[in-house]
């Protein structure tokens, strides 16, 4: 499989490596082959249809192609730019397309034996519950649904260190921010994952990302033989105090964003009425520049205009004289 261009390998790699096509290849075999360590020793998907919610540009769908399972591969993802190159790169009978910000896909009702979505829920925000509901739907009974979720492995680069379970629950930081920003992120907490996505899901497994390749936790899910909505997945735990102070915990980072923001545009209206001030000081300079080429334009015009007009009066002096001359002589 051709190796996609270094702008869409950075969609699926640290953006900030000095090369990216070459940690999307590494960094890829090291998380397939990890991803497929967490399929359940049962599972067989000869024959079988596999969805990689959010592809990317393919880092892992390049490698499970060849990992022997016999499954024909399907990638889903926002990005157009990285579906176009799947589709023009992936061998036959594979596929990928481009998927909305909200549900549904254009799949049947139990279309997939296995959905993997890596570095996805990551970034749900308003939607997790609706996307959960959707893969619950695309997947055949009691088969399996593998996610990854940033737990406490990753806390000290949110700030979340120590780690307390009962505060983070399912925590969003910097909602609305762009993705060539990197996007919301969002953090979980085990709990919170086996309370709520346990509606839809039995939680066969809750690896921690600590010391491992992928840094985040991976859930392992079998689909319950259930009806769910989102408003059942996002209703609040009965019981639970943990839900309440995450809640609060969550209110107390948005404030705390919120006052960075503040402070933030602050600086910038300050810069902003500085370089107001720079850009008005240039104009004029600008304009006092602009009079006076135009006034050493009119002086040079007079200059080469100068001795045209001397050269006419000597030539009418040099007539006269010689008239004058002409006369005395007769």
């Amino acid at each position: 499989m051709a190796v996609p261009p270094p702008e869409l390998a950075a969609y699926v790699a640290a953006c900030s490596d000095d090369d990216p096509v070459a940690l999307y290849l590494g960094h890829g075999a090291l998380l397939s082959q990890a991803l497929v360590g967490h399929f359940p020793d049962e599972l067989d998907l000869a024959g079988k249809r596999v969805l990689d919610f959010g592809c990317g540009s393919g880092r892992f769908l390049r490698h499970l192609l060849n990992a022997g399972t016999g499954a024909t591969f399907e990638g889903a993802d926002i990005d157009a730019a990285c579906v176009a190159w799947l589709e023009r790169h992936l061998p036959e009978p594979h596929r990928a397309f481009r998927n909305d910000p909200a549900p549904p896909l254009p799949r049947p009702d139990g279309h997939y034996a296995l959905i993997y979505a890596t570095s996805v829920f990551t970034h749900l925000t308003d939607t997790w519950a609706a996307w959960l509901c959707e893969l619950h739907r695309l997947l055949d009974d009691d088969v399996i649904l593998i996610a990854t979720v940033i737990d406490e492995a990753s806390g000290p680069r949110f700030d979340e260190s120590p780690w307390d379970d009962a505060r983070i629950g399912m925590l969003v930081l910097g909602p609305g921010r762009p993705w060539v920003a990197g996007g919301p992120m969002v953090l979980h907490s085990e709990w919170w994952i086996r309370a709520h996505w346990g509606r839809a899901f039995d939680v066969v497994a809750f690896h921690p990302g600590q010391g491992t390749v992928f840094g985040q936790a991976v859930v392992v899910l079998r689909r319950r033989r259930v009806s769910v909505t989102p408003a059942e997945l996002e209703r609040l735990e009965p019981d639970e105090p943990r839900e309440v102070s995450a809640l609060a915990h969550g209110l107390r980072r948005s404030t705390d964003e919120n006052v960075l923001l503040n402070a933030r545009h602050d600086e910038y209206t300050v810069a902003y009425a500085a370089e107001a001030a720079r850009s008005e000081q240039l104009r004029q300079e600008n304009a006092d520049l602009a009079d006076r080429l135009a006034a050493t334009r009119a002086e040079l015009a007079a200059a080469r205009r100068a001795p045209a007009a001397a050269l006419t009066v000597l030539r009418a002096v040099r007539r006269r004289v010689q008239a004058l001359i002409g006369g005395f002589r007769r």
